[in-house]
């Protein structure tokens, strides 16, 4: 089974990916918790295109494929914007106290303590990145 949606860069878009993804999950018979970690990092993945992918004089279209087989979940989010490689992001301090530390990065820790693998690729003009999730 598979799911295909273009989206705009913008927060409506947010809404429109969290309907999608549920009821893809829902015709799938997804577990509860296996729908709740893919949709809150679908949100973090789109909300960082959102915010830093674009700039005034473009705002970036996303490509958003699910595919699964058995009971593995492909989740491909592709966009036209500026490149960058979120995977190359240093790892957050998750140690000092909460005023001393420096702010974002938490998200592509979430997205990659949530899932099973995640890669990244840039080609043709738009960045790749691919998240794996066992249903089970």
């Amino acid at each position: 089974m598979q799911l295909t949606l273009e989206l705009d860069a913008e927060i409506e878009s947010l809404a429109t990916a969290d309907k999608a993804v549920g009821d893809f999950a829902e015709s799938m018979s997804w577990p509860d918790e296996a729908t709740f970690k893919v949709k809150l990092v679908l949100e973090e993945i789109l909300m960082n295109v959102i915010s830093y992918g674009g700039d005034s004089s473009h705002k970036p279209r996303i490509t958003l494929h699910l595919s699964q087989q058995n009971d593995l979940l492909s989740m491909e989010i592709s966009d036209d914007g500026i490149a960058y490689d979120p995977l190359t992001a240093p790892p957050p301090d998750l140690e000092s106290d909460l005023d001393d530390r420096p702010i974002g990065g938490l998200g592509v820790h979430l997205v990659r303590e949530l899932m099973d693998s995640v890669s990244y690729r840039f080609k043709d003009g738009r960045n790749h990145l691919l998240v794996t999730k066992a249903l089970i």
